[in-house]
């Protein structure tokens, strides 16, 4: 695993508390709902598209996947992202960009996603 993603970055750190710290370790509270919303569209501003599975890598330890999924899809249903076909998700700002169908709240089924979306690439 790249380094970077050995410890979550501070622009994903910097507004949760620390409950603990030492040399070897950093103990942060766990987002609440709203905060991993933020998070998440800091992270898709940043990278311009991911998928679960980089969102997740990035979040390991702070949010759990089905925590990701949920604020996702109230992302999704607040049109403040949209996800195309293979499952990539984007900042809804750049979907003018976006080359390809992607789909908002409005026409989002989770039936119409590739198996890993789903949940079954691990």
């Amino acid at each position: 695993m790249p380094e970077e993603l050995d410890r979550p970055s501070e622009d994903i750190t910097r507004n949760l508390t620390v409950i603990y710290q030492d040399e070897d370790i950093i103990v942060y509270t766990a987002p609440n709902e709203d905060e991993l919303k933020d998070i998440l569209l800091d992270l898709l501003r940043k990278y311009q598209k991911m998928n679960i599975r980089e969102l997740h890598a990035h979040l390991s330890g702070l949010a759990s996947e089905d925590k990701i999924r949920m604020a996702l899809n109230d992302l999704l249903k607040d049109n403040k992202v949209v996800v195309d076909r293979n499952g990539y998700f984007y900042p809804a700002e750049l979907a003018e960009e976006i080359e390809g169908e992607y789909y908002s709240e409005y026409d989002w089924a989770m039936e119409d996603y590739p198996v890993d979306y789903q949940g079954e690439y691990y």
